[in-house]
């Protein structure tokens, strides 16, 4: 009985050791990647903020957006913004141009990313 509580003891140490080393690991590669930069990340909010006014100007209130990123190794962001409103489905080829013209003026105060806007029906 009493090998049982030890063998049963050391088996729950053991799994609390690994679960510690691996939380551990994950949030040191995070922060390599800059996951969890706070400024970055509102500056991430602040430039919804500022995709949603550039639609409300053009009558596109509560349209979707989705903001995806991908963070290569050296640290380099690609945003892909995708947008949907009935209302960009409806504008002419001149006047999407203008929109997307109007957005990628919106941007981030960091170095190394890329902003692709696109338009879904």
């Amino acid at each position: 009985m009493k090998q049982k509580q030890l063998i049963l003891m050391t088996a729950v140490l053991a799994l609390v050791i690994v679960f510690s080393v691996a939380g551990t690991v994950y949030s040191k590669e995070a922060d390599a990647y800059g996951l969890n930069d706070s400024c970055l990340k509102e500056q991430e909010r602040e430039c919804l903020k500022q995709i949603k006014a550039v639609l409300q100007n053009y009558d596109c209130i509560n349209s979707g957006i989705t903001m995806t990123k991908v963070i290569d190794r050296k640290g380099n962001r690609q945003y892909r913004v995708r947008l949907h409103h009935k209302r960009i489905g409806d504008m002419d080829l001149a006047k999407k141009e203008t929109l997307r013209r109007d957005l990628e003026n919106i941007g981030f105060s960091q170095e190394n990313f890329t902003v692709s806007y696109e338009f879904l029906p």
